[in-house]
């Protein structure tokens, strides 16, 4: 075959792979509360990563830095959500606000303090994604990369759960969906300096997490590993408390709300009916792990 053919077949293969690639749409989706120093140095990473969309949800108490993040949204490119002013926990609400506010065939979910990906492979994200409702990584409970419609369909993150409400929502969608291994989809990550410690965050997450333990533990399918995981957790904070004296207030409250928790399944119950006490079936990873 002559050279000026196999240039131009290979020419011709790439171009399909390219219109192939960008059928396949993606969003990021990140939930945010008050930290705008998190968002600003991500937001530029994450938008010139090759993300179709990326939707950033802000529960923000203060109006001025739902101000400040709405404008550096505006300058990198990326959609602006508000999620609801509420005392609680938002997280799970505002990562299913993020999936509605999409308009991508696929999402991927990250904190707002995770390290950011520079550049995305979508042709080995397509590939992989074909006939497949979620992506999991190879090691980890929680499920990132879903199917947009499949997400939505089965309810997404429970908004009633601060505690595990990312293992509930996995466990769901290897249920109610087909699933796949995630293939080597990004090309490098940008790493950034961890953020200064906010006391009033760590106050308000210690307590969120507690009073949702008990619910989270009633539903969970696998109850010892709760038990035996929180005893760990107590451990270790008991631990950090020798060297570190504010841990004390952290695991006081945390010890406090725990035993307030049983007021909060009472509160879920009143309001989505005895159903929502049930404990739930595990659904394994359909033979893509070897412990499944």
């Amino acid at each position: 075959m002559p050279d000026d053919q196999v240039t131009e077949d290979s020419k011709g293969d790439s171009r399909t792979g390219d219109t192939a690639a960008q059928s396949f749409t993606i969003a990021l989706c990140v939930a945010t509360r008050g930290r705008h120093e998190a968002l600003a140095p991500r937001l530029p990473v994450w938008t010139a990563a090759g993300f179709d969309e990326v939707v950033i949800v802000d529960g923000s108490y203060d109006p001025a830095t739902r101000e400040r993040i709405r404008e550096r949204c505006e300058r990198t490119g990326a959609k602006y959500v508000e999620a609801p002013i509420l005392l609680r926990d938002t997280r799970a609400l505002s990562r299913n606000l993020a999936a509605k506010k999409a308009r991508t065939e696929w999402i991927l979910f990250q904190d707002d303090d995770d390290d950011a990906v520079v550049s995305i492979d979508k042709e080995k994200l397509r590939e992989a994604a074909a006939g497949r409702d979620w992506l999991a990584g190879p090691r980890g409970e929680v499920i990132l990369l879903h199917r947009r419609t499949k997400f939505l369909e089965f309810g997404g993150y429970p908004e009633d759960m601060t505690n595990a409400e990312d293992w509930i929502m996995s466990n769901r969608a290897r249920h109610h969906g087909a699933g796949g291994l995630e293939p080597d989809w990004y090309r490098g990550v940008a790493t950034f300096p961890p953020l200064t410690e906010d006391p009033i965050s760590r106050v308000r997450n210690a307590f969120w997490y507690g009073y949702t333990l008990l619910l989270f533990l009633v539903r969970c399918p696998r109850r010892s590993e709760v038990i035996v995981g929180d005893a760990r957790r107590i451990a270790v904070q008991a631990r950090r408390a020798v060297r570190r004296p504010r841990q004390w207030l952290y695991l006081l409250i945390g010890l406090v709300s725990r035993a307030l928790s049983p007021a909060y399944c009472l509160q879920v119950m009143l309001r989505s009916g005895g159903q929502a006490l049930r404990q739930e079936a595990y659904y394994d990873w359909q033979g893509l792990r070897p412990e499944a």
